[in-house]
């Protein structure tokens, strides 16, 4: 099948989206598909083995990826000229609304794939929307309005499949796993000294993965265990004052801010920890902890949206109630203290992430293309595309974001 997949910002590795969309697209093309990943241009992308066309895009360094499509002039055209056997789209905003329209106008089928949890992002707008009441059930609106004009719609997560299901959503939904690479993260050997025993979190450091929770849990079970150590991956906006309070609560020997690892070197980080943690409250399904699974990695989480479908307390990990710090800690301190406990719960987060491998993320996603593909309507006619596409020129112009039309990037 020729697949094109439709997503606001993409470069590999850098958000839990552009990840996921990059593995799957690879998966696709691993299993004779042709894919093309239509979404905003970046410098990256030649160095991708993918095929990406980019579309100009506006800077906004808060978001992750720091670029988002604001006005993709010319996908249509763009659209019509790869002749897709399906669109499958991975953003709500302005590509994914041009998607929708384009979609209906070639008459191709059309899935929809809600990844964000809106309503955990507001503070990433420029006005405080995050403090405005009734904003948090208005993200939910949007979010469920605008997955309603697909004929069919997936999710990561069996609890985002229903919660969309309980804030409007008419339309069919199934959860479909982002999926992990099984191969490229698996069990390696532990490298450096077994004195030390190294605790790994992997995520943008923002304000929504509560970063600052997980420092001070490992403040207090660094009290029982001092020769614990705590290994932090990642960048974003709360990088300096992270790296203060840590040094606050004393940890400034005992915990290393890497900042940004590429996506390609991660597998090796995973491999020479001993236990994986996260206080994040917004995963619709959490990579890195599945990631972190596949490496055969005894998770510690907090019992909030998606979590508790990857982390099953007492199995393979444990969860705190979310924003429980004590709780948290106690958690953390029994793993660094327990090292046959740590053998058995990695050896099941390994067999529970086998559940999530790629072939299977692709052979369900083969299903449900062809399933869209039987259901799907006639084009419209074109003059709906000319006055979608009337809408969206003069912003572009407005905003003066570059010169119009798209790059192919192979």
């Amino acid at each position: 099948m020729r697949v094109a997949i439709t997503v606001d910002s993409f470069r590999d590795g850098v958000g839990g989206v552009a990840t996921a969309v990059a593995a799957l697209a690879r998966a696709l093309r691993a299993a004779g598909h042709t894919v093309r990943v239509f979404t905003a241009a970046d410098p990256s992308h030649v160095a991708l083995e993918l095929d990406v066309a980019g579309f100009p895009a506006l800077h906004y360094e808060r978001l992750p990826g720091g670029r988002i499509v604001v006005a993709p002039v010319g996908l249509a055209r763009a659209l019509a000229a790869f002749r897709p056997d399906v669109i499958h789209n991975h953003s709500m905003a302005a590509i994914g609304i041009q998607a929708l329209a384009a979609a209906r106008w070639l008459g191709v089928p059309l899935l929809g794939t809600c990844h964000v949890y809106l309503a955990g992002f507001l503070g990433y707008a420029p006005l405080p929307l995050d403090r405005v009441p009734l904003m948090g059930e208005a993200a939910w609106r949007y979010t469920v309005t605008f997955f309603n004009r697909f004929p069919f719609v997936t999710t990561p997560s069996q609890v985002m499949a229903r919660e969309l299901t309980a804030h409007g959503l008419r339309v069919p939904v199934v959860a479909v796993s982002n999926g992990v690479d099984t191969y490229r993260f698996r069990p390696g050997p532990k490298a450096g000294s077994r004195d030390t025993l190294t605790v790994l979190h992997v995520g943008r450091l923002s304000y929504e993965k509560n970063v600052d929770l997980l420092l001070r849990a490992f403040a207090r079970a660094a009290r029982q265990h001092p020769t614990a150590r705590l290994v932090i991956v990642g960048d974003g906006p709360d990088r300096e004052a992270l790296t203060r309070l840590a040094g606050e609560l004393g940890l400034s020997q005992s915990v290393r801010f890497t900042g940004f690892v590429p996506h390609d070197q991660l597998p090796a980080l995973y491999q020479a920890a001993d236990l994986f943690a996260t206080a994040s409250t917004i995963e619709t399904q959490g990579l890195v902890v599945l990631e972190a699974m596949a490496c055969g990695l005894p998770v510690v989480g907090v019992d909030a949206l998606a979590l508790p479908e990857a982390i099953h307390h007492g199995v393979n990990g444990f969860l705190a109630p979310a924003g429980d710090g004590e709780a948290l800690a106690q958690h953390l301190a029994r793993l660094v203290a327990d090292a046959d406990l740590r053998r058995r719960m990695g050896a099941a987060s390994r067999r529970l992430a086998e559940r999530h491998s790629m072939e299977r993320v692709v052979a369900r996603y083969e299903r449900l293309y062809r399933e869209v593909a039987a259901a799907s309507p006639p084009p419209l006619p074109p003059a709906w595309m000319r006055r979608v596409g009337r809408l969206w020129r003069p912003l572009a112009d407005g905003l003066r974001i570059g010169r119009g039309g798209h790059d192919s990037v192979t």
